[in-house]
């Protein structure tokens, strides 16, 4: 059985609850356990993007792993889960943990997100130590 080549994900991530500072370390100590944690950014505030939500706590994080994007994504959604994440919460703009691939082995995959103030901050601060 042949083992899948090393992919690196940046993602973003971000967390609008009244707990989001909890929620954004368990999220780093979640990843440091479940994943090789390259680089991580700095917690920072941004708004919401809809203009009403609760201000959201962002970082970036870099990870390497031999799941394939596809796979990583499913796990990164069932965290999201674990935390609380619900389409009840969406619909109340309450957002426990939010983790998405914004880039896979260099290639952005999320230009939406990519563009948005929420991750280039933490792009910033990280990728000249990631590339």
């Amino acid at each position: 059985m042949t083992q899948n080549p090393v992919s690196t994900a940046v993602l973003s991530i971000g967390s609008n609850a009244p707990n989001r500072h909890d929620m954004m370390a368990c999220c780093k100590q979640w990843l440091e356990r479940t994943f090789e944690l390259t680089a991580c950014a700095s917690a920072y505030s941004t708004p919401a993007i809809n203009g009403k939500d609760a201000d959201y706590l962002n970082t970036v994080a870099v990870i390497t792993t031999t799941l394939p994007m596809a796979e990583l994504s499913d796990v990164l959604k069932d965290y999201e889960k674990q935390c609380g994440r619900t389409p009840e919460s969406k619909l109340l703009g309450v957002i426990p943990i939010d983790l998405d691939i914004v880039m896979w082995n260099g290639t952005v995959v999320r230009p939406n997100d990519y563009k948005q103030e929420y991750f280039q901050k933490g792009w910033r601060e990280i990728a000249s130590k990631t590339m």
